[in-house]
Formats: structure tokens, C-alpha cells, sequence
């Protein structure tokens, strides 16, 4: 998508406000969306024909306007345009220095096919780490409106803005007008020979949606949400592999609805592919099942595709658990992944060492299990599964939940820990105390300010780290160990 200068055009809204419709950012089938002379406005003009299909639109906008959508980094409609003549619209906020994600992923996939294969651009951008936090706030963003009984119903690249800066991975939804009651038919929705009205992009609609048997849903939104997820990661849609990409418009047609096997079926390769960035290379294993759940099992079945919050929790998770190549010429992210006890870098094949990385477990504290006759005191830490690394310069937040855990996002933060070449500077947060000592120990050290650990103290033996409750009732703490 690329900014157009449009022609000078002033509408003014139902408060008597006039907008300067100055550059255009993109168009869908019900309208256009520019920039004003107001920064951080935008405007989105109707553009349908019939007076009906534009009077029902701006009553959307209305009932859109009235909804508790504040929390959600939504660009939700602040005043209509008003009604006369042909004008139909309404203006909208949206932060400063965002771009639309579909130049991002454009961008990118040029830059892999023309450099026939690196992944120089890819990593220059941001890399796997970024990737996955955007696409982590894009899903928890959709799960809590979904959590309202919304669907958001056309979710593609052109619909989604985020940060312009590499360091940054902000996300904002726009052109929200499509957004509507969860398992109806959305605003303009029309029967026609006995089938739903299409609400979708090209190649973002689900199956049952550009087949017209289904109206937009939370699960139409799971798999709009899992192509973005799948282009973004790997450059590739889900269904356009090598027979897609060298056959003709009607096997286009027929991969978006649902008639060909997704690209990384388990059994069927005939829709294999074999350019842009393998899956294996930017997903754990709990991501690829979540993919292959939606594009296989939930493709003629929607009720198997993940919801956004499952989506949400796994991408939390994994950009908790990624790795900074330490390589002056690299500098890829990657995931945690250990090869005959070593951790490579898979875009240079540099090997990291326990000095640069700290692989954060989460345990659950039983105590109860200390009353068993004849058991270890580590037998009462109870491994969760949930992880976090830390790399060498950077400051995890420690919280009252792992990441990837369903209260993660709202919990409350408990500490932080920085590392650096020197140790570990460890500060608690918000006033709370904690013990920190060797696991299975009863020498515990107590610490409610900043405390460090020196690097000539590591001895590669496990430690743990537990808040002090104030509860007096035996129960089942958080710990968070790692290898000193």
C-alpha cells in the first residue's frame, strides 16, 4: 500500500469540524481512509453506492461509537461525518508513527525475492522477536474484543497500522466498521440466493466466508488472524504453495476457499512450498500445532480453530522465550531451541554459551508435599512448563504469572532483573520482599531492594526465586529458577 495525494477535498462532521482530506492510506470496498491536516486524524469516506447501503453504514457507525472499545488499541470512530449529499464518513484517532502492516510484509517479501532468499531485510526489520510481538498484541487485542462479543470481521494487513521504528512494536487496528455481534451477520450483510454476504479481503477470508455460507464470526477472525500470522513469520500464505504459485487465477480462487491442502499438510505436499522462510525456523512446536489445528483440522470445521486468547497466550509465550545472536554481524533473534546441549544460531550458526542467555523456569511451590513421608525438598517444585530467557543486556519483568499463561497480561509485576557483563541486578517491584537461594535449600536470602549477583558467583547451580506471601494458610506459591 502506498500514500496517494488525493484531491483536495474538506467534509466537516456532525459537530461542524472540517477535515482536510489530504493523503489516502488505503481503500476496501466501503470506502477510502486518509490523512487530515489534524495529526493523529484520520477519515474514512464511504464510497458504495445507494442511499440505503450509505444510511445503514452511518448507523453502524453510530451503535460503533457507543461501544466500550477505549482499553482496545482499536481506532475506534470519534464523530461522523455528516450526513448530506454524498458525504458519508466518520474520523477516527490513531497514534503517531505507524504504518500500515501490509508495506511491512510487502517490503519484506520483495526484499527475500530479490535477494533470492536472504534473510538480510528480514532480520534488519526486526526479525522473528519483533514479528512475534506484534503479532502477540495484534491477538490479545482481538481476544478482548471477542471477550465483548465482537467480532472484528475483515482483518488483513491493510486493517492493521504498527510501529514504523524497528525498536518498537506498537499495534493499532483501523477501519473498524466491519466490527459487529459476534455469530450474526455483519451491518450490510445481504441473502442473496440463499447465501451470506461476503465481509473479507482476498485472501484473508475464511472458507465458509468466501464460499458464503457463513457470516463473520470470532472464528472467522481466528483464521484471518493465522494467514496475517503465517505471512508476516514466513512471507508465505497458508495456501498458496508451489502448484498455486505456478498455476492459474482458478487455482487461486480455489486455495482461498478452502478446496487445496495448506502448505505444510502432514500428509498431502502436493501444495508444498518451497520459497520464502520455513516454519521450522520462526515456530516452536506449540505455535506450528496451533497453525496446524486452524489450516487443517479447522479448515471444513471452524469450532477446531484456536480462539484469539489461545492465540494470544502462545505468542506471549514464545517472544519470552527468544535469543539474541551475540554476533556483531547477525544480531537475529531466534528460538530457544538446544542441539546436542548447544544453542545455535540458525541464520549464522553461532554458538552462544550460558554466560550470554539465562533460561527462566517456572515452578509451583507445594509445600503440602514436604508432609510425604520420605520425599526430597525439591520434590515439592512443581515445573509449570512456562519459560523466559534473559539475554546479555536486556531486563526481563518478572510477574505474579509466567508468560503464555492465561492472567499473564493482566497480573501484577513482582520484580525485574537486568544482566549484564558485570551480573545480575535484581529489583523488586511495588514494594513487595523476596528469598532467593539455592534450590531445595533452607538458607534462603531475604531482599526487598535492589540486590546483585556478581558473575564470578556462577557455579551453574539451580536458584530460585520466590515472593514472600503474607497468606498464613499453606498454599501454592510461584518460584522462578534458573541455572547461577
Amino acid at each position: 500500500m502506498t500514500n496517494e495525494t488525493v484531491k483536495k477535498r474538506v467534509v466537516t462532521d456532525e459537530f461542524n469540524q472540517q477535515f482536510e482530506l489530504v493523503e489516502k492510506l488505503g481503500q476496501g470496498g466501503q470506502g477510502v481512509v486518509c490523512t487530515t491536516q489534524f495529526e493523529g486524524v484520520l477519515v474514512k469516506m464511504n464510497t458504495q453506492t445507494g442511499k440505503d447501503k450509505k444510511r445503514k453504514w452511518a448507523e453502524h457507525i453510530r451503535w460503533l461509537m457507543r461501544q466500550p472499545l477505549e482499553h482496545l488499541n482499536i481506532a475506534k470512530p470519534f464523530s461522523r461525518i455528516a450526513m448530506n449529499s454524498n458525504n458519508v464518513g466518520y474520523a477516527m484517532e490513531l497514534m503517531d508513527g505507524l504504518m500500515p502492516l501490509q508495506k511491512f510484509m510487502d517490503d519484506t517479501e520483495a526484499a527475500i525475492e530479490t535477494s533470492g532468499g536472504s534473510p538480510e531485510h528480514y532480520l534488519a526489520t526486526g526479525g522473528i522477536k519483533r514479528r512475534i510481538r506484534i503479532l502477540a498484541k495484534l491477538a490479545r487485542t482481538l481476544a478482548g474484543l471477542h471477550a465483548k462479543g465482537m467480532a472484528y470481521g475483515d482483518l488483513s494487513p491493510a486493517n492493521i497500522f504498527v510501529s514504523e521504528q524497528v525498536a518498537y512494536s506498537e499495534v493499532w487496528l483501523i477501519d473498524c466498521d466491519n466490527i459487529c455481534i459476534n455469530q450474526r451477520d455483519s451491518y450490510d450483510s445481504l441473502l442473496k440466493e440463499g447465501k451470506a454476504g461476503k465481509v473479507f479481503s482476498p485472501g484473508y477470508g475464511a472458507p465458509e466466508v468466501v464460499n458464503g455460507e457463513s457470516f463473520v464470526t470470532s472464528l472467522t477472525d481466528s483464521w484471518s488472524f493465522a494467514v496475517v500470522a503465517m505471512k508476516l513469520l514466513t512471507t508465505n500464505h497458508p495456501f498458496i504453495g508451489d502448484l498455486v504459485e505456478n498455476g492459474t487465477p482458478e487455482d487461486q480462487d480455489n486455495a482461498f476457499a478452502g478446496d487445496l491442502p495448506w502448505i505444510y499438510h502432514p500428509t498431502d505436499s502436493s501444495n508444498a512450498i518451497s520459497k520464502g522462510l520455513p516454519l521450522d525456523l520462526v515456530a516452536l512446536k506449540p505455535l506450528k500445532e496451533l497453525f496446524e489445528c486452524c489450516f487443517n483440522a479447522g479448515k471444513d470445521v471452524p469450532s477446531k480453530r484456536p480462539s484469539l486468547s489461545d492465540w494470544a497466550e502462545t505468542f506471549e509465550k514464545m517472544s519470552n522465550i527468544l535469543v539474541n545472536c551475540q554476533n556483531n554481524e547477525c544480531n537475529a533473534s531466534f528460538n530457544f531451541v538446544l542441539e546436542d546441549h548447544k544453542l545455535v544460531c540458525p541464520f549464522c550458526d553461532s554458538e552462544l554459551s550460558n554466560s550470554q542467555v539465562l533460561y527462566f523456569r517456572h515452578y509451583l511451590y507445594d509445600k503440602a508435599i514436604l508432609d510425604i513421608p520420605d520425599v526430597k525438598p525439591t520434590d515439592a517444585y512443581i515445573d509449570s512448563g512456562y519459560r523466559q530467557t534473559l539475554n546479555i543486556g536486556e531486563t526481563i519483568v518478572i510477574k505474579d504469572s509466567p508468560p503464555g499463561s492465561v492472567y499473564w497480561f493482566e497480573s501484577t509485576e513482582k520484580l525485574s532483573i537486568h544482566f549484564n557483563k558485570n551480573g545480575l541486578e535484581i529489583t523488586p517491584m511495588g514494594g513487595h520482599t523476596f528469598e532467593m537461594g539455592l534450590m531445595g535449600s533452607n538458607k534462603l536470602q531475604k531482599f526487598n531492594s535492589t540486590t546483585t549477583l556478581a558473575l564470578d558467583t556462577k557455579k551453574n547451580k539451580t536458584l530460585v526465586i520466590k515472593p514472600i506471601e503474607t497468606q498464613l494458610e499453606p498454599q501454592i506459591d510461584n518460584h522462578f529458577g534458573f541455572r547461577w
